[in-house]
């Protein structure tokens, strides 16, 4: 019997490792958790760290700083934003009863104009209504019992997340002080046939992945603030909630139309229906996608890869599906590196001889192939 050449076996056995390694972190996923968040955020400020020892500094004192001022950005969020987001909270609760009766005056003659209308249809939609809601009511109540029951049970992981979370910050610490040791020991595990092909892919993903990560964070924050700002200045109930959420929600793209412009229309409309301030909304959200349209994404993330939309959107919804918000996530990321691959595969496609069809060259003066026909 013939032996797998060593080339095969090599391959085998990094996949095996590889496959390994991956259901292992898959099981220990929820363990885990702060360590990914800790990696996360390394990630991301890996290049702050970077320059301040590009500069001469050490990488622990560039560590220090850039510690030192999350901290004080935390720090201002809790100490200024969290009372200002209770504040409007407390506000929209206070006139709930008024936009609850503002919107049974404007439905209630609606809905009683229809009745009279259609007498007949009206009582038979009530009908099928009351129908449909006492045939789920069961189930509904079996949900929410199932629900509660899950909050309940779920207080003690989400007491020991909290406590998982201290330690983000200690691990992020660590991993950005020895980023440099522990990419080089990975690159040490690389079998060294395929360590060039793996070292070069891996820089393109990181510049593919990082530009992109980065980028959307920084137009994330820009967005979130003139969001924030516009939805304040033109007194939008709940503004500067729904302005933080929709701009932080642009990370994943067109998210923040769902999350920021309906409520925000919504909210405004029931304060106190005034056109002006339905436009304004809509100029708010439209001015900020353009500037990130024109402006932002050109300059930011020009290193990045170009993903076409429909890209895009379909990996919001295969992520989405899968992994619900975190998938969402990270959808796009994970496209921009699964291009990478997909464009490296097609180069060598089109160097392949099935594309380009090439034969082996035919002996001059030779009979033709068996089978082809004589010219004529």
């Amino acid at each position: 019997m013939r032996k797998p050449s060593p080339a095969v076996v090599r391959l085998i056995v990094t996949v095996a490792v590889v496959l390994a390694l991956l259901a292992v972190v898959y099981a220990l996923r929820e363990v885990l958790l702060p360590l990914f968040l800790a990696m996360a955020l390394a990630y991301v400020a890996n290049p702050a760290v970077s320059g301040f020892e590009a500069r001469g500094h050490s990488r622990t004192t560039g560590t220090l700083v850039i510690t030192l001022l999350l901290v004080l950005l935390a720090t201002g969020f809790f100490l200024y934003l969290i009372p200002a987001i209770g504040a409007q909270v407390r506000h929209l609760e206070e006139r709930l009863p008024a936009y609850t009766a503002r919107i049974q005056s404007q439905f209630l003659p609606w809905l009683a104009g229809l009745q009279q209308r259609f007498p007949k249809q009206y009582a038979e939609l009530e009908l099928r209504a009351r129908a449909a809601l006492a045939e789920q009511m069961p189930r509904i109540a079996t949900d929410v019992t199932a629900w509660l029951g899950h909050v309940l049970s779920s207080l003690a992981n989400l007491v020991l997340f909290l406590l998982d979370l201290v330690f983000v910050p200690v691990f992020a610490f660590y991993l950005l002080v020895d980023l440099p040791r522990i990419k080089h020991a990975a690159r040490e595990m690389i079998p060294l046939p395929y360590r060039a092909v793996v070292v070069e892919r891996a820089h393109e993903l990181d510049v593919a992945v990082s530009s992109f990560v980065r980028g959307q964070l920084t137009i994330a924050g820009i967005l979130a603030v003139i969001d924030a700002t516009g939805l304040v200045l033109l007194g939008v109930p709940l503004g500067l909630v729904l302005g933080l959420l929709a701009g932080l929600a642009n990370f994943v793209p067109y998210m923040s139309l769902v999350v920021g412009l309906a409520p925000a229309l919504l909210l405004s409309w029931a304060e106190d229906q005034s056109p002006a301030r339905l436009l304004g909304v809509a100029a708010v959200f439209a001015g900020g996608h353009l500037l990130e349209g024109m402006f932002l994404s050109p300059r930011i993330l020009s290193k990045s890869v170009d993903l076409h939309p429909v890209w895009v959107l379909l990996s919001i919804i295969v992520g989405g599906s899968l992994f619900g918000l975190l998938g969402m996530v990270i959808a796009v990321p994970t496209a921009a590196a699964i291009q990478v691959f997909v464009r490296h595969g097609m180069e060598s496609y089109r160097r392949s001889s099935i594309y380009r069809g090439d034969a082996p060259p035919r002996p001059v003066g030779g009979a033709p192939p068996t089978g082809s026909e004589p010219a004529g």
